[in-house]
């Protein structure tokens, strides 16, 4: 479970900062997986924030922060529900004042990146934060998402050490009530069929027909056509089908050097049996479609081919000298 869940579980009920409308799909255009199918071992998902408005921040005299929180839990193949998390200070949402309140911020900032889909609903929480700018919370701001920016919107291996820090950091700025403001918030499971643009609106359930939301080509949300003036915050669950930072997973990074290695070593029984472990590797990855799986291997497997033509290498001088790393295999080439 993440932070958000038990900050709203401890929301006086019937407060009016609880009162948001959450719209799963809002027609949109021009964003990218969007409508594209989400299958089980066939895709990625990722997590963007697109737009956001802000309403709450008007109560702060001075100045103040825009702070974006996501915790998202989905299935793992393997090994138990994943886990990943950002906290996100985006250049536009830093040092705001109240002339900045009538305005929509597009951002278009990820916030996860693409993992590995196994099925069954994605369990998401989201909130956006005003905090007033000042000695207090400022540098609590600067610390944990420059924690967020250590750990990287990257696979669940690279995150998970950071996720206490994130939690505690967010924490102790929403204990500071007097000095914090959540603009929206939500924590659900959603069932995704196709990747969509969804939307969390500081409005009373049942106040608008939200079938007559629409967003603009600047990703604001639009009601029947003209620009929404409460608080509200859109991001997509998109769909993709490649993986780029598949070079950073350690477990293949290293069983990728170890081959590497031994063809620069002339070392044909090293390499086979270092080809054998990555392919392995590959298949057992919980970060991998099945689809990029295969493709990896072959790529590793024509190394492996070309150092070691029939009849072998005689000796290490003949060895060609390898030196690429697993993130310049070209897996999408």
């Amino acid at each position: 479970m993440g932070w958000l869940r038990r900050f709203l579980a401890k929301l006086p009920a019937g407060d009016a900062s609880t009162e948001f409308i959450f719209v799963p799909s809002i027609p949109s255009s021009g964003v990218p997986g969007i409508g594209q199918p989400i299958q089980s071992d066939t895709c990625y998902v990722e997590l963007y924030l697109e737009s956001l408005r802000l309403t709450c921040a008007r109560r702060f005299a001075s100045r103040f922060h825009g702070v974006v929180y996501s915790f998202v839990s989905l299935a793992r193949e393997g090994e138990a529900k994943a886990s990943l998390s950002a906290i996100s200070k985006p250049e536009k949402l830093t040092e705001l004042d109240k002339d900045s309140l009538d305005r929509v911020i597009t951002v278009s900032k990820q916030m996860m990146a693409p993992a590995a889909y196994r099925g069954g609903p994605i369990s998401l929480e989201f909130g956006l934060f005003s905090v007033k700018s000042g000695n207090l919370l400022t540098p609590i701001v600067d610390y944990i998402t420059r924690v967020s920016s250590t750990a990287g919107i990257s696979y669940v291996g690279a995150i998970k050490p950071f996720l206490p820090l994130l939690t505690e950091g967010m924490d102790l700025i929403a204990g500071q009530r007097e000095d914090t403001a959540l603009e929206v918030g939500i924590d659900m499971d959603i069932e995704l069929s196709t990747g969509c643009v969804a939307a969390i609106i500081a409005l009373p359930k049942d106040s608008i027909d939200t079938s007559r939301l629409s967003l603009d080509s600047d990703r604001r949300l639009l009601l029947d056509g003209k620009s929404l003036d409460c608080g509200y915050a859109v991001f997509s669950l998109r769909s993709t089908l490649q993986k780029h930072d598949y070079g950073e997973i350690p477990e293949l990074r290293n069983r990728f050097a170890a081959l590497v290695a031994a063809i620069n070593n002339a070392k044909r029984k090293d390499a086979l049996d270092a080809l054998a472990a990555f392919r392995l590797a590959t298949v057992a990855s919980p970060d991998l479609v099945s689809a990029d799986a295969k493709a990896l291997y072959k790529k590793a497997k024509s190394k492996y081919d070309d150092a070691f033509p029939p009849g072998g290498i005689a000796d290490k001088s003949a060895a060609p000298d390898i030196s690429e790393a697993l993130s310049d295999i070209g897996l999408y080439d």
